[in-house]
C-alpha cells in the first residue's frame, strides 16, 4: 500500500527549512532544546591580587566552543589587554583577543561570592540553536595567581536520560596545586527536557 506523498514531503520540508532559517526562526518551528545541564563548583575567594578570574564554557566532543556560560567582569570587559595572563584557555577557545564583543558582554558577570555556584546551560549554542544529543565537555578555568591557574574539565552526556559527572583538575604549571584552592568539586548534571515537563 502506498502512502500519500504529502506525509513524506511535509516533514522533509520542515527539516530543510529549519536548516536554512536563522536561529530565531528555528526556535519558532518548535525545535526544542534536549534539556538543561547544570555545572556546579566550590568557589573559594583568594586574598591576593592577579587572582579570582573565572570562566565556564561548553565545548563539543571535537573541542569546538559551543557556549560560554560565565566569565568574570574584569576579564570579560577586556582586562586581558592589561593582564594577558587572564583566562588564556577560555580566550583561546572563544577566539577572544581584541576588544570585548556583545557575545562576551552577555555572559560577563561580577566576581562570584564564595560558596557553591550553579550555572545552567540550556543546551543551545551561541546562536540559540538547540544542540544535538551526544557528549559535551564542560570546562571551568580559574586564575590562581598571575600565570598560575587551574582547569577543571569533565564530560556530560546530553540525551534522553538524566546524567551526571565529576570533572578532573589540571594545574598549570603543576606547582600551582600547592597553596589555597580557588576551585574544587566541579560537577555537571543533565536533566532531559521530558523530565522537566
Amino acid at each position: 500500500m502506498m502512502r500519500p506523498i504529502g506525509l513524506i514531503i511535509v516533514p522533509l520540508l520542515a527539516i530543510m527549512m529549519a536548516a536554512a532559517l536563522p536561529a530565531a526562526s528555528v526556535a519558532s518551528l518548535g525545535i526544542q532544546s534536549p534539556g538543561v545541564v547544570t555545572v556546579s563548583y566550590d568557589l573559594h575567594r583568594l586574598p591576593t591580587v592577579a587572582s579570582n578570574q573565572l570562566a565556564v564554557w561548553i565545548e563539543d566532543s571535537s573541542g569546538k566552543l559551543v557556549k560560554t556560560l560565565f566569565v568574570t567582569w574584569f576579564t570579560g570587559k577586556g582586562g586581558y589587554e592589561r593582564r594577558p595572563e587572564c583566562l588564556p584557555l577560555w580566550r583561546k577557545a572563544a577566539g577572544v583577543d581584541g576588544p570585548p564583543t556583545d557575545a562576551v558582554d552577555a555572559v560577563t558577570r561580577a566576581t562570584q561570592r564564595p560558596g557553591r555556584p550553579a550555572l545552567a546551560w540550556d543546551c543551545t549554542d551561541n546562536a540559540g540553536n538547540p544542540v544535538v544529543p551526544g557528549k559535551y565537555i564542560y570546562k571551568v578555568e580559574g586564575n590562581i595567581f598571575w600565570t598560575k591557574e587551574v582547569l577543571w574539565e569533565g564530560e556530560i552526556t546530553v540525551g534522553d536520560r538524566p546524567a551526571s559527572s565529576r570533572a578532573v583538575a589540571a594545574y598549570l604549571p603543576p606547582e600551582a596545586r600547592d597553596g589555597d584552592p580557588l576551585l574544587a568539586g566541579v560537577t555537571a548534571a543533565f536533566a532531559p527536557a521530558a523530565a522537566q515537563r
